[in-house]
């Protein structure tokens, strides 16, 4: 797989009075034992192959260190030497405490052609203001999200959270929250070059990559707590819930598709999840038990069509409207069926149009207040939703302001109709 290596340039932590030229050469050690020697970590994963890199972009403050990026003392042709001195002139302080005057966007794009050539691969850079702090946040994460763009498709993203200021990483950390969030596709690896605490001139390259993970799951256990979509945590606790994972798949599959009568076949398989559940399962894990087993605890074992209200009543808390509404009224023709029909009848709408609708009316023209005018309301209101928000007999159109209380007034029909059932 291909990644776009993103990395961030500051200003180099070892200035001294003799040395105004940032990063000092630091020996860093991979994984795989390989060491390369140099002053940003950047080129060490180039150079060592780190990833399969087809492009890189570099990120940085209009007084970054650019021209560190330079290699003067391997490459001294005039225009070279020229272009470092220019990056050095506008870059870098010529005295201690002396602000540098920032980096003309004219010598970045001279940089980007001249990296592009040193490491042969498509260079982009982005620059921002040195000032980062509340009132430049908007600026930084716009620049940011923009950068993030302009990863090739198809490409995984690699991030060096190596040099730059301290902030720089966490912004653009959730920049790439933002960004990814809206492709949902890619994979995104963290990598450190973190320099030994005795001895400077040596580091490690630390894969941080599991961070991104936790940071993922997190959101994701999030989505399914607050809209029960749980599909993205069903790919995140495969690995180690396989048989939650399929659970939790299913259970939003049919959140997802108004299925609610299929609910009650899916309750046995999470229950076999939990009670299944991994012995070595990581402690994180233990915090999606919870819901789950409140989605277990609604089934009504004597009813069908209680169950059914109490999912329509849990859809509603989670601000799922359309799914509670469709439920309800779901509830309502099964309790019709478990009255008058036989269980096979639950479902069927061709009984439910020829008979069971029947049996519905006459209990409503008997209970005006208590059922007719709630539960005509509440079944209008379906079909409405059901037919794509189309008008009503009154020529009226749906508003998703009058869902609350349409469905409260709906709630206490069906209610009302339990007592009367004697269910």
């Amino acid at each position: 797989m291909a990644y776009t290596l993103i990395s961030m340039l500051g200003t180099g932590m070892y200035k001294t009075k003799t040395n105004f030229e940032g990063y000092e050469e630091t020996d860093y050690t991979f994984e795989n034992g390989k060491h390369f020697k140099t002053r940003l970590f950047m080129q060490a994963l180039l150079e060592c192959k780190y990833k399969e890199i087809n492009q890189l972009i570099i990120l940085g403050t209009d007084t970054s260190s650019w021209d560190c990026l330079i290699d003067k003392d391997n490459d001294n042709r005039d225009e070279i030497i020229e272009l470092w001195s220019n990056l050095f002139d506008q870059c870098e302080s010529k005295e201690v405490g002396e602000s540098p005057k920032g980096v003309s966007r004219d010598n970045l794009d001279s940089l980007e052609k001249y990296l592009s050539e040193r490491f042969s691969i498509e260079v982009l850079i982005k620059e921002h203001t040195h000032l980062i702090d509340n009132n430049t946040a908007k600026e930084l994460f716009e620049c940011y999200t923009e950068a993030t763009n302009l990863v090739k498709k198809g490409n995984d993203i690699l991030f060096d959270i190596t040099h730059g200021f301290r902030s720089m990483p966490v912004l653009l950390y959730q920049s790439l929250q933002y960004s990814l969030s809206q492709t949902g596709n890619r994979s995104l690896d963290i990598v450190y070059g973190e320099l030994f605490i005795n001895d400077k001139s040596k580091g490690h390259v630390r894969n941080l990559s599991n961070y991104w993970n936790y940071s993922e799951l997190s959101i994701a256990l999030n989505v399914f707590n607050t809209k029960l979509d749980g599909f993205k945590l069903a790919e995140l606790i495969e690995p180690y819930w396989s048989l939650g994972s399929k659970a939790i798949k299913r259970f939003s599959e049919i959140v997802q598709t108004n299925f609610s009568l299929q609910i009650c076949d899916v309750i046995p398989q999470i229950r076999n999840a939990l009670d299944k559940y991994p012995k070595d399962a990581p402690k994180w894990l233990e915090s999606i038990k919870p819901v789950l087993e409140k989605i277990c605890k609604l089934v009504d074992n004597n009813s069908i069509a209680k169950t059914l209200y109490n999912y329509s009543v849990f859809f509603f808390e989670h601000k799922l409207n359309v799914q509670a509404i469709i439920t309800l009224q779901v509830a309502v023709e099964t309790s019709i069926v478990e009255k008058f029909g036989k269980p096979d009848y639950i479902g069927d709408y061709n009984w439910w149009h020829d008979k069971g609708h029947d049996y519905l009316d006459n209990l409503k023209s008997e209970n005006f207040k208590e059922l007719r005018i709630p539960l005509s309301n509440l079944e209008g209101f379906r079909n409405q939703v059901a037919h794509g928000g189309g008008k009503n007999r009154g020529g009226n159109s749906p508003s998703a302001a009058s869902i609350p209380s349409i469905y409260k007034d709906g709630k206490r029909g069906v209610e009302n109709l339990f007592k009367i059932l004697e269910i």
